[in-house]
């Protein structure tokens, strides 16, 4: 076993009541031991190699709503072999409403994995959430893998399209899933199956975000895809056979039935860690009660508010302004992990959790009502150990604790301290995934 002891300038290992500790101990791509670098050179004399870290250390960034394969595949058609991350933020930004390609050869689905993962591991990012992943996706996370290629941390939620979700359909679905032999948490810790991911309403700029009061004076509440029965059998069938269930629900009758359906479903729910997914706009207090008593996860987004929130504010006007109520759902007690929607939208995490915190919003100088803001340390630990729940692997990542994944990253100062305005150029230094080095920061 060859152990490396790292002292840095301070750990912040996200683990509760560790202390102020400053070194850490890795051997087989797992974290062995945490302390101060007085206490592990006494402790591994002999048994370590000590590297000096200059600079701040945290746990590996965890994205739980990133399309990582159809961002490496835009990556393939915008990039040149020479771009970084920052040409990478920007083109991604200019290309909005491109969607990328949809069928693309599956070579290119390698191409882009290797292209992108080194994209993402310069923002910190060690482990994603991808959230509607095909058959052909699947297939091209397995082949990287299996060539030993694959460096980021994936769990793969398949997606199961539901085009009028009456019983035909929902039966349909069972059928698929109870075929496949397999369900929620079959992998390891590099590449493994979420749960499925489901859509109970639209798009909330396009006005189809399901709505308990209606949108305008027509009556109209928006898009409500599968029947109220059809999506509770379904729900229900899930948690009884092991599959997780994540929902994308933006409105506010979306997201009540989505977490209802979720909280009938019984104990399995909270371990096959069903997700509400958005569940953004006009979200009933009483909804994030139940979902916190459940256990059902808020999969939230910062940056369609981000990109979205002026829009949301000319056409609903005051009824928009508490749009992404991250404080209230965790004042209710319930799970937070972020995610960005990447690369449709803004993905880079240090700009996300800056707008968790100001609620500022692109287009319009005044931010949404700030009573929804959280604080830094928060919006970091939404990236870490409230995203490494909605990952399967709450303890073995999103911390530095003993026996988790040694996934971790150096930043020149503690980016859960530093001024808010400062957060979003703060640079990663290094990121390491198992023990790895997939990213270091050129010398200036």
């Amino acid at each position: 076993m060859d152990a490396v002891l790292y002292c840095a300038d301070r750990v912040v290992t996200m683990a509760p009541d560790d202390g102020e500790v400053d070194a850490f101990v890795v051997a087989d791509g797992r974290v062995r031991d945490v302390g101060t670098a007085a206490e592990l050179r006494a402790a591994w004399a002999g048994r370590a190699v000590e590297e000096r870290l200059r600079g701040v250390v945290t746990p590996g960034l965890i994205d739980a709503h990133l399309h990582m394969q159809r961002a490496g595949l835009k990556a393939l058609d915008y990039l040149q072999p020479e771009d970084d991350v920052d040409r990478f933020i920007v083109e991604m930004r200019e290309s909005f409403d491109d969607d990328g390609p949809e069928h693309p050869p599956f070579v290119d689905r390698i191409r882009a994995l290797e292209r992108v993962q080194p994209l993402l591991h310069a923002l910190g990012i060690t482990t994603v959430v991808d959230p509607a992943v095909t058959p052909d996706e699947l297939r091209g996370y397995q082949a990287v893998k299996q060539s030993g290629l694959l460096t980021m941390r994936t769990v793969a939620m398949p997606y199961l399209e539901l085009t009028r979700g009456d019983a035909a359909e929902i039966d349909d679905v069972i059928a698929r899933l109870a075929g496949i032999g397999a369900a929620t948490g079959f992998g390891d810790d590099l590449l493994s199956l979420g749960g499925i991911k489901v859509y109970l309403d639209g798009e909330a700029l396009k006005g189809q975000a399901w709505l308990e009061d209606p949108w305008d004076a027509s009556g109209y509440t928006g898009l409500r895809r599968i029947p109220e029965a059809e999506y509770r059998r379904l729900v229900t069938w899930c948690a009884a056979r092991g599959w997780g269930v994540g929902t994308h629900a933006v409105g506010s009758a979306a997201v009540a039935l989505a977490v209802d359906a979720a909280a009938s479903a019984g104990t399995p729910v909270a371990d096959l860690r069903f997700q509400i997914i958005h569940g953004y706009l006009e979200t009933p207090a009483t909804a994030m009660e139940q979902a916190a008593g459940a256990g059902v996860i808020a999969s939230l987004q910062p940056s369609i508010i981000w990109h979205n929130g002026a829009g949301l504010r000319a056409a609903l006007g005051d009824r928009a302004e508490r749009a992404n109520p991250v404080r209230s759902w965790l004042d209710h007690g319930a799970t937070v992990a972020f995610g960005s929607d990447g690369p449709f939208f803004a993905f880079d995490p240090r700009h996300l959790m800056w707008q968790a915190v100001t609620r500022r919003i692109a287009g319009d100088d005044r931010p949404l009502d700030t009573s929804e803001a959280i604080t830094l340390p928060e919006a970091f630990a939404a990236y870490t150990t409230g995203a490494a729940r909605a990952a399967y692997a709450e303890g073995d990542r999103g911390v530095i604790a003993p026996g988790s994944c040694a996934d971790w990253v150096l930043w020149p100062v503690d980016p859960t301290e530093v001024a808010i305005d400062d957060l979003r150029t703060l640079p990663v230094l290094r990121t390491e995934a198992a023990g790895r080095t997939v990213y270091r920061k050129d010398p200036a």
